[in-house]
């Protein structure tokens, strides 16, 4: 949110508000990108986007090595109509770990990714 105050009086053309935001004691607001590539606030949150998607992959790599693919999962979850939150208490974790799990912001436990799968290959079949 500090990098984005300085989005507040900013002038420039290209400014647009990305989405919005509900914050302690009833702060709220607009949260503002822009297509000013010498902005430092744009400079900023690309870098930053760019070293998740690099985490992304290097997590998908490793996932892929021991042959788990979140979205392989996430794809047989959503067509069982499963919620993340029923999910998560299949696999036996807390709903935030299995929504790390399947997207790819940590790498997958073998355990909880083979009682997801059977799970759902046993409601698919």
């Amino acid at each position: 949110m500090v990098v984005n105050a300085k989005c507040n009086l900013c002038k420039e053309p290209t400014k647009y508000v990305a989405g919005f935001f509900d914050g302690p004691r009833g702060r709220h607001g607009c949260l503002f990108d822009c297509k000013n590539e010498q902005c430092e606030v744009y400079q900023v949150k690309r870098f930053t986007e760019s070293e998740a998607v690099k985490e992304r992959i290097k997590i998908q790599n490793l996932n892929s090595q021991k042959g788990m693919y979140a979205g392989y999962i996430a794809a047989l979850r959503k067509d069982a109509k499963i919620t993340m939150m029923k999910m998560s208490q299949i696999a036996g974790c807390s709903p935030a770990e299995y929504s790390s799990y399947e997207h790819e912001k940590k790498e997958f436990d073998p355990e909880i990714y083979r009682k997801c799968e059977k799970y759902l290959k046993e409601k698919e079949g």
